[in-house]
Formats: structure tokens, sequence, C-alpha cells
């Protein structure tokens, strides 16, 4: 499965016990949110509602002045390079990312969260096309966290599906998009997803249409809805002994 765009990797901000939802279109970015934040909590927490509600000016204009106060605090550069996506600013939102990672290694952060840092720019960077870049990140994100499911599936997906042919590896996509598969049981229709993609990309359109087909197998009740049609598109093109390629 295509790697969930850079803003919706989370639903949720754990503020004092309150669960922060932002609207379907425009979520938040994987459990970073779930650390604490030790400094200038509540006004990032209210910069958040603002870029929620829309209010991307305002919410910069929040956190430039959180940054001010705090220059090192690196989840206030993460939720700055967020805003800047919304707005748009697609340099600015990737460079903002990489003072945000560049913080987070001098504060000492898990490898696990490093990784999702990792994996956040690699995604914004696939929404970019900016592959060699969006490569270099999920590398690392792989290798800070290698036995993750999910960070796995994200490169497996780019080198399975990218548009450009020079990034595409479909034997690299097919061991990657296995391993992922394994470490979830076999079970997680996303990984499954990926791993007919992969197959299809080295030319296995056996193996792609019956991986597919046990995708949506495993597919859950409740992304059905936003994903079915797209797993019954890909399993027509492998039918056909066609590749998927992604947007």
């Amino acid at each position: 499965m295509r790697p969930v765009p850079f803003l919706l990797l989370l639903c949720t901000l754990f503020s004092q016990g309150i669960t922060i939802c932002w609207p379907k279109e425009a979520q938040g970015w994987g459990s970073v949110w779930e650390q604490r934040m030790t400094i200038g909590q509540a006004a990032l927490d209210d910069a958040y509602k603002l870029a929620a509600q829309g209010k991307v000016n305002e919410a910069l204009e929040m956190i430039d002045r959180i940054i001010a106060n705090y220059p090192k605090n690196w989840r206030a550069h993460f939720l700055r390079a967020a805003v800047l996506v919304l707005a748009q600013r697609r340099d600015d939102a990737l460079r903002e990312m990489d003072e945000s990672i560049r913080l987070a290694q001098h504060s000492n952060v898990s490898p696990a969260l490093l990784s999702e840092l990792y994996q956040s720019k690699g995604r914004s960077c696939i929404d970019y096309g900016r592959y060699r870049d969006a490569k270099r990140a999920l590398e690392t994100a792989v290798h800070l966290q290698p036995n993750d499911p999910t960070t796995l599936n994200d490169l497996a997906w780019m080198f399975a599906t990218a548009q450009n042919q020079q990034v595409r590896d479909g034997r690299r996509a097919v061991n990657l998009a296995t391993k992922a598969c394994r470490l979830s049981g076999w079970t997680n229709a996303f990984s499954i997803d990926t791993l007919a993609a992969a197959y299809a990309e080295s030319g296995r359109f056996d193996q792609a249409v019956r991986y597919e087909q046990l995708a949506i197998q495993n597919l859950r009740p409740e992304d059905q809805k936003t994903q079915l049609a797209g797993m019954q598109n890909r399993l027509r093109l492998y039918a056909s002994g066609q590749p998927y390629r992604g947007q």
C-alpha cells in the first residue's frame, strides 16, 4: 500500500490527558506526539489546534515565538514542518524537518522515535517526487528500526511503485515486503498489498495476483471504504500483466 502522506500519519496528539484529533484530511504524524513535550507544552498544543483549524499563519506565528524562546525544542521544529506542509511551502518544510532531526539527535531520543522522524521526511519526499532524498531517509529509518513492519513497508513500496525508473528495485522491494509481512504475521493487508506490487515490479504477475487477492481478504472492514477500490484496481492491473505506478 502507498505510504500514508506526511500529514496523515496520526490522528491523535496526547496532551494533558486529552486526545486532540486533526481533521481527516490533515491529521498528524505518528507516535512522536505520544512523547510529552517538556518545554513549551501548552503553547505547542495551542499552535497544533490552530493548525488543525486551518489557521496556518496564526499557527506559524505562535510556533515561531516558541522557537525563539526554545530554539533547541525539536518538537517545535517538527510541528513547524507540519504546518509548512499545510502551507505548501515544500522546501521550507523539508529544511525544518532536517532541523528537527538534527536537534532530536542531539537530544538523545530513542532510535524508534528518530526512525519515525526519518519516516516522516521520507514520506514527504515521496509526495514531492524527491525519490533520492526519500530513499536516504527511509533507509536510515530502516537502519534504526530494522524490524518495524511499517518502516519496511514504506521503503518497499517506494522501490516497487516509484514513477522514477532509476529508483525502482523489484528485488529489494520483494525482500523488504516479505520481511514486513512475516513480522506482521501475514495478516496486515497493507504489507501484503506492497508485496503484490513488488512482485509485479519484478515481472512475477502470478505472485502479484496471488498476494493482491490475499491483501483484499485481509483488509479490515473499517479500511474497505478507503482502500478496497485501489486494491481491486491493482489486482486488475496485475492480472493483465501490468505493474502499478504510484501517483
